[in-house]
């Protein structure tokens, strides 16, 4: 049954250095809400109402400015904290700080019943209140091992894109903001009306997991030259058959400190990495071209093509197919077809 006879404040935190498009989207999603709302009804009823809070009144970012209320979390039943543009240890520290005077304001909302989310890295500014601590959240891939090493207490999932702990939601990366709004609406409705908002936002209900977009390109720089060497050595021996002792071999190094290095500045070891770089060309290949998964195998050190399906779906969560059919971009379809006459070129 809809639950649709009070109205639900949301609050959106925004600060200095807020993505604006997380935070208008947020708004537009409960704006697109309340339509379908009133047209199914008849009704000028509103299901969701939101407001924009934080600590400066004014935050602006480009041409853009956004108007910002004084803190009032007594005011709103959930509070969404969106991504920032912070990319660097240092700058991800400052968000981590940002939430970290409402603590015990926090603490009483969830006490209340209401509700937390946070997506992207605005899980950084959640988790560091602490109110993420023993509890399962996710966030942005790309910054996992900074994630890690900031908050050990909190268990990192990212093989979900929204994770849901007690009134607590966490998104992943960038878009999973509609996600985390799907499941929110949900909560607040029912699943059926949650579903045609799914439609209505063009918006897959059934992407649940964040690894088929996980990517080594965005992996975190170190400057062990040495480690940089051995990376590009397994990068262009990818077919070869090699193990821990070969390789500490034939870089002049004991299988321990090679392992050491690897987890140092990478946190996995160099076989792990191995088998992370060989999906990673796979996923390339799938991308690119119309290569068979036999003949994509063989291009990355495999040879049965049982454990290589496998180990893709381990590693991504879609079988080699699947991902093809995610990702493979089609450069001979049009986005706006239209007839030939039609067609003419823009200067």
């Amino acid at each position: 049954m809809v639950k649709s006879d009070i109205m639900k404040r949301i609050g959106v935190w925004v600060d200095h250095d807020i993505v604006m498009s997380s935070v208008t989207g947020v708004v537009d999603f409960f704006a697109f809400c309340n339509k379908y709302w009133q047209v199914i009804q008849q009704s000028e009823h509103q299901l969701f109402d939101t407001v924009l809070m934080g600590p400066n009144p004014l935050v602006q970012h480009g041409a853009f400015s956004l108007k910002v209320e004084a803190v009032d979390f007594d005011s709103i039943d959930i509070l969404l904290i969106p991504g920032f543009y912070a990319y660097n240890p240092k700058d991800l520290v400052c968000v981590s700080q940002q939430l970290k005077p409402y603590t015990t304001e926090l603490q009483a909302m969830l006490a209340q019943g209401k509700w937390l989310g946070a997506f992207c890295n605005g899980t950084f500014a959640l988790a560091g209140t602490g109110l993420l601590n023993g509890l399962q959240a996710t966030s942005v891939w790309f910054f996992k091992d900074y994630f890690r090493q900031m908050f050990p207490q909190v268990k990192l999932d990212l093989q979900q894109l929204v994770v849901q702990q007690q009134s607590i939601l966490t998104g992943g990366a960038t878009t999973s903001y509609l996600n985390l709004c799907l499941r929110f609406v949900e909560l607040c409705m029912d699943t059926a009306f949650a579903q045609q908002m799914a439609k209505i936002m063009l918006t897959d209900p059934n992407r649940t997991s964040q690894l088929p977009y996980l990517s080594l390109q965005l992996a975190p720089q170190h400057q062990d030259a040495k480690l940089a060497e051995i990376q590009q050595y397994l990068q262009a021996h990818l077919a070869e058959t090699i193990t821990l002792d070969q390789l500490a071999e034939q870089f002049a190094m004991t299988p321990r400190t090679l392992i050491r290095r690897f987890k140092q500045h990478l946190d996995e070891t160099p076989m792990a990495y191995l088998q992370r770089l060989r999906i990673e060309r796979a996923k390339s290949l799938l991308e690119n071209t119309l290569w068979t998964a036999e003949d994509i195998m063989q291009q990355v050190g495999y040879e049965d093509i049982s454990s290589f399906r496998k180990l893709f779906a381990h590693y991504t969560a879609l079988t080699p197919k699947a991902y093809r059919q995610k990702f493979m971009f089609e450069p001979q379809i049009d986005c706006c077809p239209v007839s030939g006459q039609e067609r003419q070129s823009v200067a």
